[in-house]
Order: C-alpha cells, then structure tokens, then sequence
C-alpha cells in the first residue's frame, strides 16, 4: 500500500512539473510572439523614413528610442545593405551603422549567449562595419571563441583586408575545413592571397587543396606556381592544379601532359584529359585516343569530350568507333558521335 502511495505521489509531482513547463513554454511563447508583433509595427513605421535617408532625401536620423526600435532598426539597415547597391548609399548605411549602434554590437559581442555573437558578427559583415575590428581581434583571442565563430571571423577579416588573417589561417585555433578555407580565400584581396602563397607550405592540407582552387576560380594567372605544383609528390596537389589549369584555359606542353594521362591515379587522368581539351591542340590526339580505353568511365568519357573538341577529333572518334580494338573505347566513341555515325 506504501508503494503505491509513493508511486502515486510521484505521479502527481511528474504532471505538475509537466503542467509548469507547459505554461512556461506558452507564456514565452505569447512573449515572443508579442515582441515580433511590436518589431514589425516598428519596423513598419520607419521603413520609408530610413530608405529616404539612406538615399540622401532625409537629413536628420531619426534616433530610436528604445532597445526593441533599436533592434527594428537595426534589421531594417541590414535589408537595406542587401538591397541597395552604389557605393555611396553602403557608405551611408556604414557610417549610420557605426555611429549609432556600435556600442549595442560591442555588448553582443562580450555575451555569453553564442547566438548573440554570432547575429553581431553577421550583422557586422553585412554593415561593412570595420570600425568593430578591435573587439572582433579580441573575440578571436579570447578562450571562448567556438569554431562557428572563427571561420565567421576570419571571413570577416578577409573581407575586411586585414592582414593578420594570414597568419590566423596558417595557425588556425581550429581545424578548418576545406570548405571554410575556401570561403576565407574567396573574399581575400590579391594581396592578401599572395601573402598566403608565398607561405603555402605553411598550410594544412585542407587549405592547400582550398588555395589552389581558388587560383581555378578567380582565374588567377599563376601560372609558375602551377607548374611547381604538378611536380608535387602530392597527386591531390596535382589534381587540383591540372583543374585550376582547365578552369583558366592555361595550355601545357604534350610532353608534360603525357606524365599525367598515364598517371596512376584516375583523378590525376581526368583532370589531365579535361586540360588537353582546353588546350585545343591537334598533337594531343594520340595521347587521348589512348584514354579511351582507360578503365575509369568518368576519364573515357572526358577523353572522347576532349577529342571532340580537338581539331580532327570528330575523325578521330569515328575511327575509334568502328576499329578500337577495346570495346568500351568503341562504345565510348559511338556515344560521342551521337550514336548515328
């Protein structure tokens, strides 16, 4: 009888602790949504007034005079960063940023919420607000920086063309990923990038493999260093630098292409064969009939487009298609002709 007593008093305890949080949850709720609701009227009632201003038609800023409307403001310029474009109205929109709600980001910052720093850190990168460098370098040096903060950070600071972003990306406090290196690089200045070059050794493997991705995508004439890559012991190192290669269009000597369509690693002949038909030259021929039959789909496929491109290459292929001696060369060759030749 004892127990069930007690079994039964803990049941009671259990529901009224549900029964609390219950309301706890439904009145933070009805709060929540009770501020969005005065966000929105706030918001609402300056929108135009603040796209007069950003636009030079309005002279006096119209201060907020309460933390919400502070908040509502605040959302309001970063719309308005994004949508409006000319260097003057972003100049606008920076200077307003910095003058009036720098301190409010600087208290963010110092918060123990990491939501709170990480919506400070946006909304500094979408202001273009450089003048919060100094308590962005105190962030990125303090114990609790977490690894979403940093990569924000060094973004930030790529963006910002500040130059001790070299060295935080060779000596991350984390370990970035490649994808995080890549997103840091993409915003670097050309100077910045080629500080970061000219130490390349001194970067992980993830950020090697993200830096010459990079030269790919901002069609980065660099050629020597390139070349210095495809020596490399690394094959990934080759890899990506026969792919930046393509992506610029950088032509390599029939010799040198050679040792690469032979190499041993698939991606190292693909990415080979992709170059040879970028380079558009006729001699290479020989070389990519030879891939035809390699036993990597993805590279014969890339072989018969490069052949394609090549002068005589359609000639070529129509060979191929009636007397290669491997069948998946053959196969590959009557794909390329469309199947009716």
């Amino acid at each position: 009888m004892m127990a069930l007593l007690v079994v039964f008093t803990a049941a009671i305890a259990l529901f009224a602790v549900l029964i609390v949080l219950f309301l706890y949850l439904v009145v933070r709720k009805w709060r929540e949504n009770r501020r969005q609701a005065r966000l929105r009227v706030y918001k609402e009632r300056h929108r135009l007034w603040l796209l007069r201003y950003l636009l030079g038609e309005e002279e006096q800023m119209l201060l907020p005079a309460s933390p919400l409307e502070r908040e509502a403001m605040m959302e309001l310029l970063d719309h308005f960063a994004s949508l409006l474009k000319g260097e003057q109205v972003q100049e606008r929109i920076r200077t307003l940023a910095e003058k009036h709600f720098q301190g409010w980001l600087r208290r963010w910052l110092s918060s123990r919420d990491w939501s709170e720093r990480m919506n400070a850190l946006f909304l500094i990168e979408d202001l273009q607000m450089k003048a919060m460098l100094l308590e962005m370098e105190r962030l990125y040096r303090s114990d609790r920086v977490t690894r979403g903060e940093e990569e924000k950070l060094l973004t930030i600071f790529a963006r910002f063309d500040y130059s001790p972003v070299v060295t935080y990306v060779l000596e991350p406090k984390y370990e970035l990923t490649e994808f995080a290196y890549r997103v840091i690089f993409g915003h670097m200045s050309e100077r910045l990038l080629r500080q970061v070059e000219q130490r390349f050794d001194e970067l992980t493997r993830a950020g090697k493999c993200a830096f010459v991705d990079m030269i790919g995508i901002r069609r980065r004439e660099e050629r020597s260093f390139l070349l210095e890559l495809l020596a490399s012991d690394e094959s990934e190192l080759r890899v990506r630098a026969l792919k930046a290669m393509a992506e610029i269009g950088m032509p390599l000597e029939a010799e040198r292409l050679k040792q690469h369509l032979c190499s041993s690693h698939w991606q190292e002949r693909l990415m080979a064969a992709r170059l040879a038909g970028k380079c558009r030259e006729e001699r290479l021929l020989p070389l990519l009939y030879e891939r035809l039959s390699d036993r990597s789909f993805v590279v014969r496929s890339e072989a018969a487009a490069a052949i394609a491109r090549l002068p005589g290459g359609r000639t070529a292929l129509r060979a191929a298609a009636r007397t290669a001696s491997d069948r998946y060369a053959r196969d590959m060759a009557r794909q390329w002709l469309g199947g009716g030749e």
